[in-house]
């Protein structure tokens, strides 16, 4: 429980679903006596128990296997956009030295994210003695408050999807490369046909060494068939 209050619960709607129907399976298949009801009620609770997994736990060990990666120093200058309560954003400010610093942005919507609240996230970086390191602010990713070129580095994970339309997506990567230094890296932690199309509208923005690659089951909402993809690239340097 104590997961669930600090780093909420992503799409809440699809654990409903399969709870639901986990439910009404095993109540008509006990009322029925038909195997069948009763294999239904078996896979909706497989299928939510993947989901419960990734977003309490899949999802912060796919960061934690990242973040070693990336080159966090005393200069480092970081923006995590659609922070959420902060989970990569407390992972990033934990490994930086002295000087560093990362802001976190978010429009704070339940929807996207139980109990989501620029509040709760203040109180999470003032309990974790983070304050030094890092930082909220509301805004909008696709009107980010922010000089250009401010960050060389900037991460976003499971936010960038929740945007709609798709031209609404597109405007969040035009910002987030407007204020990212040339040579700054960009990871985007994400569902997997939207990583697909990050690629090719960052591509179109000129950056490079983007990869794309898979996070196996830590990643799967509710099966393979969802999967959460991981895509880094670099911008170039003049």
């Amino acid at each position: 429980m104590q997961r669930v209050r600090e780093n909420g619960i992503d799409g809440v709607a699809g654990i409903a679903v399969c709870g639901v129907g986990s439910l009404i399976c095993l109540a008509v298949g006990l009322g029925s006596h038909q195997l069948g009801w009763l294999w239904g009620a078996l896979i909706y609770g497989v299928l939510g128990g993947c989901f419960l997994h990734t977003t309490l736990v899949g999802k912060g060990v796919i960061w934690d296997r990242l973040l070693p990666q990336l080159d966090l120093s005393a200069q480092t200058q970081a923006l995590d956009v659609g922070c959420g309560h902060g989970l990569v954003m407390l992972k990033i400010a934990e490994r930086l030295p002295l000087g560093g610093h990362v802001t976190g942005i978010d429009i704070w919507r339940q929807q996207d994210q139980t109990h989501n609240s620029l509040q709760a996230t203040t109180d999470r970086i003032a309990a974790a003695d983070l304050t030094a390191q890092a930082s909220v602010v509301t805004a909008d990713m696709r009107d980010l408050p922010f000089r250009n070129q401010q960050f060389n580095l900037v991460v976003s994970s499971l936010a960038v999807h929740n945007v709609k339309p798709k031209t609404g997506r597109l405007e969040s990567l035009q910002e987030m490369n407007r204020v990212l230094q040339p040579g700054g890296r960009l990871v985007i932690v994400d569902l997997g046909f939207t990583c697909q199309e990050y690629h090719e509208a960052l591509r179109r923005l000129g950056f490079t060494d983007i990869r794309v690659t898979g996070n196996g089951y830590n990643g799967w909402w509710s099966g393979p068939w969802m999967p959460t993809l991981t895509l880094t690239a670099r911008k170039p340097t003049p």
